[in-house]
């Protein structure tokens, strides 16, 4: 497995997907934070060229490192099957399970160092641009990264896992946000008569930093900021882990390959 995860890992460091997509969303960001900045050079009293504001869309919306995650494993494995890697790798006599333990390592590495390179320009270039006080909105999206990190990794898990399942990209994708983002939610609003969904809505990664969570200009509600809540956000994303790696293990025990 260590082999397989060496190779993969020159594999991407040679190729230049991962660059350009990490490209693209880091001048995404900048460019977002520039538009801040020169709207608030030329528009009196204007509101939001605050460092607070630019960290608030992720703080209050990191669900997107969930779907990020799912991005990149697509990325590095979604054509596996069209140029023929996935049955070279079967033939060169790799167990199933290691290619799939392999993957999940190498997607979550590769989507860690993408992560590192987006904040660095986000963050520096919020605070290059933009005015206000930095500590509080960095110590809030700094736990709240911490605590959504295992619940990113079960997205990437189970984005790997559907990879394996379906020959079509498209078909895991829709999946991926049936699992993810339309099953949570209509569990969270049938949970207003159902007791037991409320229940389990309240535990599915989704809906906890999608309802749980606030950032604005009023103030932040952050459910890390406590221990039960970070305990929370912890276990929810290590039961994903566990439910989506042991899918993918069985996924790819019995997964032909075509």
């Amino acid at each position: 497995m260590l082999n397989y995860i060496k190779g993969e890992g020159y594999r991407i460091t040679h190729s230049r997907g991962m660059y350009v997509a990490a490209g693209i969303a880091s001048g995404l960001l900048v460019l977002m934070n520039l538009v801040l900045y020169i709207s608030n050079q030329n528009i009196t009293n204007f509101p939001y060229g605050l460092m607070s504001f630019s960290l608030n869309n992720l703080i209050a919306n990191l669900q997107i490192l969930f779907i990020s995650g799912f991005v990149v494993a697509a990325l590095l494995f979604g054509d596996e099957r069209k140029n023929g890697t996935l049955k070279n790798v079967v033939a060169y006599g790799i167990p199933r399970i290691h290619i799939f333990i392999g993957k999940c390592v190498v997607s979550i590495a590769t989507a860690l160092c993408c992560m590192a390179v987006i904040l660095v320009f986000y963050v520096g270039s919020a605070y290059l641009l933009l005015g206000g006080p930095a500590a509080e909105p960095l110590g809030k999206m700094a736990g709240g990264i911490g605590a959504a990190m295992p619940s990113a990794f079960a997205s990437v898990i189970l984005g790997v896992a559907l990879l394996t399942l379906f020959e079509k990209d498209v078909v895991a994708a829709i999946v991926w946000f049936a699992v993810m983002n339309v099953i949570p939610v209509i569990c969270y609003y049938a949970g207003f008569k159902v007791e037991i969904l409320r229940k389990i809505a309240g535990w599915m990664p989704w809906n906890i930093f999608r309802f749980e969570v606030s950032a604005n200009m009023s103030g932040y509600h952050c459910l890390w900021d406590t221990p039960s809540g970070l305990a929370k956000c912890i276990i929810a994303g290590a039961a994903g882990i566990l439910i989506f790696g042991a899918a993918g293990i069985l996924v790819s025990r019995k997964k032909e390959i075509g």
